[in-house]
């Protein structure tokens, strides 16, 4: 390993990417893809997009002709009165009218028809208003890989964990195995008086304790093995055949947060601001609406019967019946033009506030690019502090080594007691925890620097 770290240390030195890549064993690429496929979160947000496409087909559809036919049928039956002023008959000197006329009136109405209309001129409210639902859509869509981002962070890091486990049940099960023999050869030097039983009880209580330690691992493996499952849907058994050596992440020293996608989707929506605000100034210019139709219209089997005052004896009461009156086809076409000259301020309003989104947005904006700026240095100072922390648990591991191995040999001749001999042992075994977890912990700090660049999907290279 120590031979691996100074290789990797100089690999910046020799050749940098031009684009900052993550290496990922290959036996991690079908747990991700599964883990993005399976989170809700990612899921409820791709269907948010579906809506606002449809949202967008919504507005644009408004410049297309609407079609509607209508048809009826009614019969009435009513009775008018009527009072006219009274009109003498020349010959006769009858008057007719004379009071109040009333008319029965009864029939049938029957009409069909088809108008179409359609917006002609809309002071760009249509083309503007789609063109901010797609800047919308494309910063929402932005914010999406984000969380994509963030699953595949959590996803290595889990699988990173369990590999420190399977590290430290290792260095358990060494540990417990050289304390096992300690103890066997303690017990037949107690028999030949060559050792007491307070020797032989400080190795099992040592024991013991790795004991303890080996189920708390046990206990935090089972959490990590149910939160994969959750996360990749993969089966314990699948999961425990995952199976990759840990190495350093090398990151170039150039990194930066340009392709950042929450900054790429503040742009977007300072684009569909400004939009929205050129939307809104449209709507001081006037609507131009086309229109045409046919229709069908009929007047048919209807009567009214008449009944005069004072109606000469000679003469009977009217009594009018009509067969048929029909309008078809009945032909229309024009244009209507709407314009709304005074609205109560609203519109003057709604600009003021687009206008003020778009400011908003900016200051937003700079405010987000330097704080990622300062996250982004954050993290890079992590990830170089991991690297030396690295080279030191390294070093913490070969004197513990060397410190065991030099107190096996005296605790055998007598030098030094039972309680050095198991400090010697605990140094070890934590010494080399240390270095596995520091090597996790530089994994993260390395993923976690270049996730803050933004689309770390797409830097990912599976070997």
């Amino acid at each position: 390993m120590k031979k691996l770290l100074v290789l990797l240390g100089c690999i910046p030195a020799l050749s940098l990417p031009s684009q900052a890549q993550l290496q990922l064993p290959q036996v991690l690429q079908q747990p991700i893809e599964n883990a993005l496929l399976r989170n809700k979160e990612i899921a409820n947000k791709q269907i948010e997009l579906e809506k606002s496409a449809l949202e967008r087909k919504s507005v644009k559809s408004k410049a297309i002709p609407r079609l509607n036919a209508s048809a009826g049928y009614s019969y009435f039956d009513n009775h008018v009165t009527i009072d006219l002023p009274g009109y003498k008959l020349p010959i006769t000197g009858a008057e007719l009218f004379d009071g109040k006329t009333k008319v029965d009136n009864h029939g049938n109405l029957a009409h069909a028809g088809l108008i179409a209309t359609g917006v002609l001129y809309a002071g760009g409210q249509i083309k503007n208003g789609s063109k901010a639902l797609q800047e919308k859509i494309t910063g929402d869509s932005l914010l999406v890989e984000t969380d994509k981002d963030n699953v595949i962070v959590d996803v290595v890091t889990s699988f990173d964990k369990l590999k420190f486990i399977d590290a430290s049940e290792k260095l358990i099960a060494e540990s417990n195995a050289r304390l096992l023999k300690e103890e066997e050869r303690v017990n037949k030097a107690i028999v030949n008086g060559l050792a007491i039983p307070f020797d032989r009880d400080k190795i099992k209580l040592a024991r013991l304790e790795l004991e303890s330690k080996k189920t708390q691992l046990e206990e935090n493996k089972e959490l990590l093995f149910k939160k994969l499952n959750y996360l990749t849907g993969i089966s314990r058994d699948e999961l425990e055949k995952i199976t990759y050596e840990l190495s350093p992440v090398v990151l170039p020293d150039s990194l930066n947060v340009d392709g950042k996608q929450e900054l790429d989707a503040l742009k977007s929506y300072k684009r569909a601001s400004e939009w929205l605000l050129k939307k809104e100034r449209g709507t001081y210019l006037p609507q131009v609406i086309a229109f045409g139709g046919v229709s069908y219209s009929s007047l048919f089997n209807g009567a009214s019967a008449f009944t005069l005052p004072n109606l000469p004896p000679n003469m009977q009461q009217p009594n009018l019946k009509l067969n048929q009156f029909t309008i078809a086809p009945n032909w229309i076409a024009g244009v209507g033009l709407r314009w709304e000259i005074f609205g109560g301020n609203e519109r003057k309003h709604k600009v003021q506030e687009a206008a003020l989104s778009i400011q908003q947005l900016n200051n937003k904006l700079e405010d987000s690019k330097d704080k990622l700026n300062l996250l982004l240095s954050q993290k890079f100072a992590g990830y170089q502090t991991q690297w030396k922390q690295i080279s030191l648990a390294e070093q913490k591991e070969v004197v513990a080594k060397n410190n065991l191995t030099l107190s096996e040999k005296q605790y055998q001749q007598g030098l030094i007691s039972v309680t050095q001999r198991l400090e010697a042992e605990n140094d070890y075994v934590k010494a080399g925890q240390e270095r596995t977890e520091a090597l996790i912990n530089q994994r993260q700090a390395a993923i976690e620097a270049l996730a803050v660049t933004g689309r770390l999907s797409e830097k990912i290279q599976y070997q």
